[in-house]
């Protein structure tokens, strides 16, 4: 039972009256699968992240599925990935008939730990799936000096900088998502981003299957106009957006350092734009419970760690990372007093120090 009136889910959209314009003058035009508005929203987020070309499709998954066969990923390569992430980069490595080799974390950031991930290569290594995690880029300059083909996924760091540069511009190909909660969205949606016109050719030829040949596999990834025209609404608001993330970043930061807890940190030279506050402590599924109880949900950031799944041992990392990460409300549609209420009831949770 939820003790008092408010209740703070873990994370929702921010939809307004703007974006839903731009729908209903999409769907009123009667023009509403792939077309124009697609192409528009391409450029619009190459342009963003300074990439040469841009893919649309239907999730981040299928973006990740793409990026893969753009880079001629196929039966019997490796695909190297860390487990702390969800399961979308290991289901697109299967997808694409290729296996899936599972490294472990850094602890600070909870991204790709890059002397674990060069442990997993062998001569079958054909790319590494990098997630800049929670909106923190990885450690992107000693991943690319491994010498393998790097596709960032940029599910959740729409807008996160490395040494001043937009991440998604990195890799030889990256993937976005657009889901309901991301940075910003088209209800479901993705895009693969690459400065390589290869790449570019094969991911567009293989998205949809309509008057093409049989041969090679073709997909129904496409996204739609009315959700192009949601995206570039959102896009619109996307700096806000990261402003609004970093302000409650920061409130956040001053009212729990009192607390035992470890906080989020990003060093000077990785711009985070938060998508998720994870901050770690001992006693987390405690504090999950009793914060959901007064109404602020909070979550473990990712549900189960690859490794786990698998049965695979010695991912110390992942497993302290596991029992350990506590991620609480922040998006932009967080009002003053919710995230007053949201420090307050997380406050009387948390282990003081003594």
């Amino acid at each position: 039972m939820v003790r008092g009136s408010m209740i703070i889910p873990h994370s929702r959209p921010l939809i307004d009256k703007d974006d839903i314009k731009s729908v209903s003058e999409v769907l009123a035009s009667g023009k509403i699968a792939q077309g124009e508005i697609v192409k528009k929203f391409e450029d619009a987020i190459a342009g963003f992240v300074g990439a040469e070309y841009g893919v649309a499709c239907s999730s981040g998954t299928s973006a990740l599925h793409l990026a893969l066969l753009g880079l001629g990923v196929g039966a019997g390569d490796e695909v190297v990935m860390p487990s702390y992430v969800c399961s979308s980069p290991y289901f697109a490595t299967l997808h694409a008939g290729a296996v899936p080799k599972i490294a472990d974390v850094n602890l600070a950031d909870f991204n790709i730990s890059v002397e674990s991930a060069r442990k997993r290569f062998t001569n079958k290594t054909k790319a590494i799936i990098v997630p800049h995690m929670f909106g923190t880029p990885a450690d992107l300059d000693e991943l690319l000096d491994l010498g393998v083909p790097i596709i960032e996924d940029c599910a959740q760091s729409l807008g996160a900088e490395y040494k001043g540069k937009q991440i998604g511009s990195f890799g030889a190909l990256s993937a976005f998502s657009f889901y309901a909660t991301k940075m910003i969205t088209t209800g479901e949606g993705g895009m693969v981003l690459t400065n390589e016109r290869e790449f570019f050719e094969k991911v567009a030829d293989m998205r949809d299957y309509d008057k093409k040949l049989l041969s090679p596999a073709k997909h129904n990834y496409k996204m739609t106009d009315f959700q192009a025209a949601l995206g570039l609404s959102q896009l619109k608001k996307l700096r806000h957006f990261i402003e609004r993330r970093t302000q409650i970043a920061l409130t956040y930061g001053k009212a729990f350092s009192k607390y035992q807890v470890e906080l989020p940190t990003s060093p000077s030279h990785k711009t985070s734009v938060y998508f998720r506050y994870v901050m770690k402590t001992s006693d987390r599924d405690r504090i999950l419970c009793e914060a959901k109880e007064k109404g602020v949900v909070c979550e473990r950031p990712v549900f189960q760690p690859l490794h786990d799944s698998l049965g695979l041992k010695n991912f110390h990392n992942c497993d302290k990372a596991k029992q350990q990460a506590l991620s609480i409300p922040i998006y932009p549609r967080l009002l003053e007093d919710e995230i007053s209420h949201v420090i307050k009831t997380v406050g009387e949770v948390l282990p003081r120090e003594h």
